[in-house]
């Protein structure tokens, strides 16, 4: 099964548009990255999770699930890194395929070292942009490469039918 492990707060700071839906409101900018990548469930990823730091906030790691995406809020004194390199070592051990997407260098280290795969904020959305890309193409093939009626009819068939509809 194919696995994707998000630093949240990583790709909003990394994707110019999650940015600014950040200034206004943080609540907001997390939607709009779940949204966007519930749309690769399970097309490129079996599974995605989004982990947000969360570690000044009291209490246990929270956990909202919706379809192939789950996101966790770290418990307190736990950062997102940590989260994620520990969960990554879990998962690698029983056979997971593991990519993590975060733009911090030590973390990606960390990933690579543990047996994930690492993907920076930039490469991420290269790859949703590329995919989403070759799903346009695939759609205007199908639109062009459709069976009409028309086409199989012939040229008595078509004349025919015209003189009816004029009727």
């Amino acid at each position: 099964m194919a696995l994707l492990i998000v630093d949240g707060y990583n790709i909003i700071n990394q994707w110019q548009e999650l940015e600014d839906l950040r200034r206004e409101n943080m609540e907001v900018a997390r939607l709009k990255l779940s949204e966007i990548l519930q749309e690769y469930t399970p097309l490129i990823w079996d599974k995605i999770i989004i982990v947000y730091d969360a570690y000044r906030v009291k209490g246990k790691p929270q956990v909202y699930v919706t379809q192939n995406i789950e996101t966790i809020f770290t418990g307190e004194n736990q950062s997102a890194d940590v989260f994620i390199e520990r969960l990554v070592v879990t998962l690698f051990e029983i056979g997971e395929e593991i990519e993590v997407a975060s733009s911090d260098n030590l973390e990606q280290h960390i990933v690579l070292w543990k047996g994930g795969r690492r993907l920076s904020a930039r490469e991420l959305r290269l790859k949703i942009l590329d995919y989403r890309q070759e799903l346009s193409k695939e759609r205007t093939a199908k639109v062009l490469s459709r069976n009409l009626l028309d086409d199989m009819v012939s040229d008595k068939v078509r004349d025919a039918l015209e003189k009816w509809r004029r009727l």
